[in-house]
């Protein structure tokens, strides 16, 4: 069974729990009526009975519900409520013929017949593995405790000489950014011997060491259902929340997240290309302990992310393990006992000096405190091996020393619940990721970074407003103006799919040269899909002395097959009403350069559009880090500069369709 198909026959079988729940309780307080409408004698006995009914409906759909909510802690539920459904499908069969309830009552006959069809063939299907991307836990897989001076295992040599390491700290389910890292660094020609990962950075590496290219990656994380990594307990235990070991359970990584990123133990295990290493707590000995690649399997990849309070503590034997985020986020100093000489980071926890209010946002605060700390300890380790090793010491069969680079966000990436809320995606973190790790490769040195605590060191502002644009429209390779390429691109579209994040509004809109920052993919058939933008820009201020006149512009540098391009496109807006503007605010003229910027000879021009869903998308995608009133004044004042006029008639629209969109999820 699919995870799509499974997933709307759960929502179904969710809705007849309820039905049962609500119409037995109605046949309980009032079995009256319910005879009545049945057309079937009304007595004391036949009350008291039917009220005993509804009772056992309201168990039975109860049943229902808390087994679809929890289907491994007890799966029998389901064969139980299926044949209590076919069960009540006879008895009502038999009341009509035996002219006890109107000819009505068949309708209650085949609902209860589907429901206990539908039931066990659920059950029945949900037994089937929808797929084979995970192995099954491999009971026998010997843990690998790591010793104070293991013996260093030299990983093969790139083409340049050195050996390279990836190392994949955790950030929770924002480790999405890191996919659009991976891929900037395989497009630079950077290869590893050697990946590392711990917390959140485990799933990426059982990605890489499952086969997937750096594209799939990108790929499989902008197409996962997010929310597929939440799955609650059962719900009678948070009546008992001081007592909990978790909010909340791994059925949802296991059955559907896992499965998606196409992780597959047996892969992993097989992999010969590069040697990885996973990290684990070890909670009994509170110390990290490190899994090879090849003995490492699915109990352990579950730990590895276990995030005490969140997730609970995965048991193999007689041993407890969690996430080492508590201990370490990214583990250095293994890949340096392995033989590798050049570090590559890749850090999505935050640090900045601003000390957050709330209890979560503190919570998040002693994660940034541990994982820090313990990679500072180590830089300050590595710092003490190169000393000794420019001394002329070999140390761990190092002679030259190690060289760390740290691929960072510019600002502290948005937290897990407003990725969960979807005021971030996927896309959004994946081009964030490919730019952060552009923007680092143009200003590398090849001595790396200095091994200091500012190493991980971040803007300390959120940007005051970010929102999401896609335009789409035609556009001609072999043209130079506009409107011609529009003409002549029609069956060769060019989209974008952009997040922009204006870091100071005032500023931007005061300062004509205060850009903000524009992070996207380009697809466009000519050159290619999901082509990420190594550097954006989107600038909006006024034209000349026209106060009603206002210029977009927007930049995107992109690569294909070794070629540099840049898209520049220009929105001219006249605020005056009437049909010109609509058609100015959602017009963008673009040229297509050859190069790096848009100095570059023009290869293509065309026009793309913003159509009523992208704008109603755009309007109720903006989001401010302002707190409150001053949130909506700055969401406000934007979009008004922004869209002008529009911005009255389409922002009801867009709470509107924002409104309807935010549907509660079903328990995962």
């Amino acid at each position: 069974m699919s995870v799509r198909t499974e997933r709307w026959l759960r929502w179904l079988l969710m809705a007849i729990s309820a039905a049962t729940v609500v119409s037995g309780a109605v046949q309980l307080i009032a079995p009256g009526f319910v005879l009545g409408f049945l057309s079937a004698e009304s007595s004391p006995a036949s009350r008291h009975f039917f009220g005993i009914v509804g009772m056992f409906m309201v168990l039975f759909g109860g049943l229902l519900f808390h087994a679809l909510v929890r289907r491994k802690e007890n799966p029998a539920a389901f064969v139980w409520a299926g044949l209590q459904k076919l069960g009540a499908s006879v008895a009502v069969g038999l009341g009509v013929a035996r002219d006890l309830f109107s000819p009505l009552a068949l309708g209650v006959a085949g609902f209860d017949l589907v429901s206990g069809l539908l039931i066990l063939g659920y059950f029945s299907l949900s037994r089937r593995p929808a797929r084979q991307a995970v192995s099954p836990p491999l009971k026998s897989a010997p843990v690998v405790r790591l010793s104070p001076e293991p013996r260093p295992v030299a990983p093969p040599l790139a083409a340049d000489g050195r050996r390279r390491a990836l190392i994949l700290a955790g950030g929770g389910m924002r480790v999405a950014w890191q996919a659009g890292a991976i891929r900037a660094l395989s497009d630079a020609g950077l290869t590893f011997a050697h990946g590392d990962g711990t917390s959140g950075g485990i799933i990426n590496l059982a990605m890489m060491l499952s086969g997937q290219s750096p594209e799939q990656m990108c790929e499989r994380w902008q197409t996962l259902r997010v929310k597929d990594f939440v799955s609650f307990v059962s719900p009678e235990k948070y009546l008992k929340a001081w007592d909990m070991e978790a909010l909340g359970d791994a059925d949802g990584i296991i059955e559907r997240v896992f499965p998606h990123l196409g992780i597959d133990v047996d892969a992993i295990r097989a992999n010969t290309e590069m040697e990885g290493t996973f990290n684990v707590c070890n909670f009994a000995r509170k110390t990290n302990e490190v899994i090879p690649h090849t003995q490492v399997d699915q109990d352990l990849l579950v730990a590895g992310i276990s995030l005490p309070i969140f997730m609970p503590i995965v048991r193999k034997g007689a041993a407890l393990y969690t996430d080492s985020v508590w201990i370490q986020d990214a583990n250095l100093l293994e890949a340096v006992r392995r033989g590798a000489d050049e570090l590559w980071v890749l850090w999505c926890i935050g640090n900045t000096p601003t000390y957050e209010r709330g209890v979560f946002r503190q919570y998040v605060h002693m994660i940034e405190l541990s994982a820090n700390g313990a990679l500072f300890a180590q830089l300050e380790r590595i710092e003490e091996i190169n000393a000794r090793i420019r001394a002329g010491e070999e140390v761990h069969g190092h002679r030259q020393p190690i060289v760390v680079h740290l691929v960072k966000p510019e600002q502290p990436l948005p937290l897990d619940p407003d990725f969960y809320a979807g005021h971030i995606t996927a896309g959004s973190l994946i081009d964030m990721g490919y730019a952060d790790a552009c923007r680092y490769l143009s200003t590398r040195s090849t001595q790396g970074l200095p091994l200091t605590p500012e190493i991980t060191q971040m803007t300390a502002s959120a940007p005051d407003l970010t929102f999401r644009e896609t335009m789409s429209g035609p556009l001609a390779l072999g043209e130079q103006d506009p409107l011609s390429g529009a003409g002549k691109g029609r069956h060769t579209p060019f989209t974008f799919h952009a997040t922009i994040s204006v870091d100071d509004m005032e500023a931007f809109i005061r300062d004509p040269e205060h850009a903000a920052r524009l992070v996207a993919h380009i697809s466009y058939p000519p050159l290619g899909d999901f082509l990420p933008v190594k550097r954006g820009s989107f600038n909006l201020f006024k034209a000349g002395d026209d106060p009603n006149t206002r210029l977009m512009t927007y930049g995107m540098a992109f690569e294909h097959q070794g070629r540099e391009y840049y898209l520049s496109g220009t929105k001219t807006i006249r605020d005056e009403k009437g049909p010109d503007l609509w058609h100015d605010t959602t017009r963008l003229y673009c040229r297509l350069h050859e190069g790096t910027d848009e100095r570059g000879p023009v290869v293509g021009a065309g026009i793309l559009k913003l159509g009523m869903g992208d704008l109603l998308k755009l309007v109720s995608s903006m989001r401010s880090s302002r707190e409150g009133t001053e949130g909506l004044k700055a969401v406000a004042q934007f979009g008004q500069f922004f869209l002008g006029t529009l911005w009255d008639v389409y922002m009801p629209l867009a709470k509107e369709k924002a409104a309807s969109e935010s549907e509660p999820s079903a328990p995962l």
